[in-house]
């Protein structure tokens, strides 16, 4: 068993050397808006349960709520690693567009670093760019053809301590550095007019800034079979700035370079802030082979500034709104202890539901938001290690979200993703014993 975890260990750093984190993980023309699609930070089992997190303590790394680091075990190492695959369906009246999107998606680490103190390290995707998509314009008798694209990843590098002052009760604190950068274009051009030229603009915006969260959870044993673990999550309000660069040209419809500048506020920095985050959430365990949870988040983007150089077509009063998010699952497993490979296996399920927090624009140029409904089922196989008897899984988790918008004209999106993640649980720093 030890020579597989070396293996799978081996197999994890290869993926980590040829596949960027997250890759592209959207499509939606609604990433064209503020910092595009905003991802979860659920890891591991915690995605297969509908991305539940502020009360979730032991089932695996979990950098949603820094206080969870205590409780892992003076002998424990955790190594969480996924990888996703998601498949997305657009639709707007007849049309219809189909994709395939997906790479690496987080690296976590868990660990005890002295008495009643934990640590946990690791990377995550903040959000996602990634919309190619078109609208021709008549006025009279003359056409104009718009193309828009855009592509581009933040993410967020993280290190957070955990400490439990008391029984049952652990404080945490992570700091992030979020970092990554994303690109619009705009092409117009008049399709009507054989001598007409092509406007295009480039604009790229790079984000760098620390991002801190501050959590707390309080185990409560309800009886010897019932334990009800509490959790809460602070992340205060960033005010920092990103680097803009953009570039507007001019061209021939045989294609030469008719003209081309950068504009004066290339290499400015403008605003790119982040907003005050508090959450609640809860799970409820029976025994040690059922868990229930469920969480609300609630982030308050209406005051949050943004660079005005991007050209989104949104002034500050209607960009962005407050997002409620709400995440609920459930884990089964038959008999964790037991050495049947079926009774050990765990099974998850969950739902999650958000409101969008930027506004998009229609086509009768109205703004809105949309609604976020996601499912998710997921698998644990477990790897035993028969010297240390200890549990490694891997977890596979099938999710389905539905993007519905507010506005009728505006664009249908569907999500069918494939998760696979690799916990591997194993001794820290045990040291052999001879005879």
């Amino acid at each position: 068993m030890q020579k597989y975890k070396k293996l799978l260990f081996a197999t994890s750093l290869c993926i980590v050397c040829i596949a960027p984190i997250q890759g592209q993980n959207t499509n939606s023309p609604y990433s064209r808006y503020g910092y595009g699609v905003l991802e979860g930070q659920a890891v591991g089992a915690s995605k297969g349960m509908g991305g539940i997190s502020y009360g979730v303590q032991g089932l695996n790394s979990n950098p949603g709520n820094p206080a969870s680091y205590a409780g892992v075990d003076s002998l424990t190492f955790l190594f969480d690693i996924g990888v996703s695959y998601n498949k997305s369906r657009l639709s707007e009246g007849s049309y219809k567009q189909n994709d395939d999107n997906g790479g690496l998606d987080y690296i976590a680490m868990q660990f005890p670093l002295a008495k009643k103190f934990g640590m946990s390290l690791g990377i995550l995707p903040y959000s996602s760019v990634g919309y190619s998509f078109g609208t021709v314009e008549s006025t009279g008798s003359v056409s104009t053809k718009k193309v828009f694209e855009g592509s581009g990843n933040i993410s967020q590098l993280y290190g957070g301590l955990a400490y439990s002052p008391i029984q049952n009760l652990s404080v945490g604190a992570n700091i992030s550095y979020i970092f990554g950068n994303t690109t619009y274009t705009r092409s117009l051009t008049v399709q009507n007019v054989s001598d007409a030229n092509q406007e295009n603009s480039y604009h790229k915006l790079t984000v760098n800034m620390l991002k801190f969260d501050f959590g707390i959870q309080y185990a409560l044993p309800l009886n010897k079979e019932d334990r009800l673990i509490l959790g809460a999550v602070f992340s205060p309000k960033i005010k920092s700035s990103g680097k803009i660069n953009a570039i507007h040209s001019i061209g021939s419809s045989s294609g030469t370079l008719l003209e081309s500048d950068t504009a004066s506020y290339t290499g400015n920095l403008a605003p790119t802030d982040l907003p005050n985050t508090f959450g609640l959430g809860f799970t409820w365990s029976h025994k040690s082979n059922l868990v229930i949870g469920a969480d609300v988040t609630y982030q308050n983007w209406e005051k949050v500034r943004y660079s005005e150089y991007m050209e989104d077509q949104m002034d500050s009063k209607e960009r962005f709104n407050n997002r409620w998010k709400f995440n609920g699952g459930i884990e089964y497993c038959i008999d964790p202890r037991d050495r049947s490979f079926l009774k050990r296996m765990k099974f998850r399920g969950g739902l999650n539901y958000a409101n969008s927090y930027m506004n998009v624009q229609s086509s009768d140029g109205s703004v809105s938001g949309y609604k976020e409904y996601g499912a998710t089922v997921g698998f644990g196989f477990p790897l035993l290690d028969p010297y240390t008897r200890r549990t490694s899984y891997i977890n596979l988790n099938f999710e389905y979200t539905n993007i519905s918008p507010d506005k009728s004209n505006l664009i249908k999106e569907q999500y069918f993703g494939i998760s696979v993640g690799l916990c591997l649980n194993d001794l820290w720093f045990m040291k052999n014993k001879f005879r």
